[in-house]
């Protein structure tokens, strides 16, 4: 006797979605158990890169003689956009520098420089992820600084799970898809977590944007409630990696690679973890 399977009010869980917010302001007034859940929520792929150096931002700014308004201590841009920096000169006459990580910018297609009376304006076109670091405005021998953090936009389901009825015995799928191949997408059953694991019943398939949840012979443990999330932040990946290299003896030689976000990492000689010394050098600047 055949016996029906049903997996029912299959659902998908997406970011929350809402008006444009502050996210620097809700990290500063978070409690630190609270900072992954917002990660998820606003799409940071860089949270902990974006609370390192929200310690560093200065509460509060001293008066200054060369400026009349300063700029702000952060500012935020969804990837693809268009930033802003403003100041106000005390004295128009004042010959002010731009600088992007203590780099001088210089007037480009990307980098747009602009006076309107005392103000002093610098746009950012198509900000990327190589946009996110420290800017310094000098004017004689006065600057002020902000952080700008380039955000991407969150991972999305982009076609939703769909109610399935089937009998004992048959082969289930559910699929979905997502605004993103590099997306991290969970599973659950009943909100427990689903693993692919070697001896789990339940194997996940990727293929680019589309994710698989597959069921070789469903049984009637099997009928459920079943949900995918997309986390809204993508997995670190080498973008740079590092590459054979010959040297003779006695020579010095540099190792470098680079990946998606602004994280520290960690260095491995055989298996074994490197430390920083007076003969081995490890610097960690931006990727």
């Amino acid at each position: 006797m055949l016996h029906a399977l049903f997996i029912r009010d299959v659902r998908e869980v997406k970011p929350e979605e809402g008006p444009e917010i502050d996210v620097w302001e809700i990290l500063k007034n978070a409690s630190p158990n609270e900072y992954e859940k917002i990660a998820f929520q606003y799409g940071i792929t860089d949270l902990r890169g974006m609370l390192k150096r929200l310690k560093r931002m200065r509460r509060e700014e001293k008066k200054s003689a060369a400026f009349s308004k300063i700029l702000d201590p952060a500012y935020q841009i969804d990837k693809g956009g268009r930033v802003r920096f403003v100041v106000e000169l005390a004295d128009p006459t004042v010959e002010l520098k731009w600088y992007k990580n203590g780099q001088e910018i210089r007037p480009s297609a990307k980098y747009i420089f602009e006076h309107k009376g005392n103000q002093r304006i610098l746009f950012i076109n198509n900000c990327t992820l190589a946009d996110d670091a420290a800017y310094q405005v000098c004017a004689g021998d006065e600057k002020c600084s902000t952080e700008l953090f380039v955000r991407e936009p969150p991972v999305l389901v982009t076609k939703e799970l769909e109610n399935i009825s089937t009998y004992c015995g048959e082969r289930v799928e559910m699929e979905c898809e997502v605004s993103d191949e590099d997306a991290n997408v969970k599973w659950f059953k009943n909100g427990v977590e689903i693993t692919n694991e070697p001896r789990s019943r339940y194997r996940l398939k990727v293929d680019g944007k589309k994710h698989t949840l597959i069921i070789d012979e469903a049984d009637r443990g099997d009928s459920a409630t079943y949900s995918v999330m997309t986390t809204g932040v993508r997995p670190l990946k080498i973008l740079q990696p590092l590459t054979d290299m010959t040297i003779n003896l006695g020579k010095e030689i540099h190792l470098k690679c680079e990946i998606s976000e602004h994280v520290p990492g960690r260095w491995y000689r055989n298996g074994q973890l490197i430390h920083g010394s007076d003969r081995v050098k490890i610097f960690h600047k931006g990727r």
